[in-house]
């Protein structure tokens, strides 16, 4: 699964680079470069404000080269967004495929889940994203695909293989992990500019999550 998730993220920065051609790392590094620098303009000015001009000029690269590989402007935004969500899959994966007791897992997954929506880029980049979303509902459908619904998915494989796993259907219990986990969280993050959670309060709000999920859905009755 984390080699899977890997070749994807390489496939979207590979993006329109031809078939045949060596990926090397002059051109990864310049593709990071244009990710990252696309990223800080979408966030200074917003979607409909960022340039792409401004974009190419900061990053080195000609307009030119940057539309042959992303039509529109839209196009760019998701990749800047597929290459964000792509990255912090590797994480979940990597949690994922380890051989620690579920609990264990558990808080790991949790408190990165947590820890993604109380990161300032990541939060004011979705932002931008939910702002524009009805403009492109593809974009929004794309993301759906590659960001939560595939982390979800991720768990729920997980918990499917986990011999302490009790549930009947690992699919609904990975939503009410994540469903627990992040709660009113979410909310607050989008809507209060200021709102953030000490890393104290985040294993604390993860830590009555897995207890009680696993109340529910695990095979050790003493588990707390």
């Amino acid at each position: 699964m984390v080699e899977a998730i890997r070749k994807s993220r390489r496939s979207a920065v590979q993006k329109r680079r031809g078939a045949g051609r060596p990926a090397t790392r002059e051109v990864a590094g310049r593709m990071e470069k244009l990710f990252d620098t696309a990223a800080a303009v979408f966030l200074e000015h917003g979607f409909e404000n960022a340039n792409v001009s401004e974009i190419a000029a900061r990053a080195g690269a000609s307009k030119g080269t940057i539309y042959s590989r992303y039509p529109t402007k839209a196009d760019l935004f998701a990749a800047v967004l597929t290459r964000q969500t792509l990255e912090l899959q590797v994480y979940d994966a990597e949690i994922l495929t380890s051989h620690k007791p579920l609990k264990q897992v558990l808080e790991s997954y949790g408190v990165r889940l947590l820890q993604r929506v109380f990161n300032s880029e990541w939060t004011a980049l979705y932002k931008v994203f939910i702002a524009k979303s009805p403009m492109f509902p593809k974009l929004t459908s794309n993301f759906w695909e590659v960001g939560p619904r595939q982390s979800m998915a991720m768990l729920r494989d997980y918990l499917a293989k986990h011999p302490e796993f009790k549930g009947k259907d690992p699919g609904h219990a990975a939503e009410m992990f994540w469903s627990l986990c992040c709660g009113q969280a979410v909310l607050k993050a989008l809507l209060q500019k200021e709102h953030a959670m000490s890393e104290a309060a985040i294993r604390a709000k993860v830590k009555e999550a897995i207890r009680i999920f696993l109340s529910a859905y695990s095979k050790a009755s003493n588990m707390r």
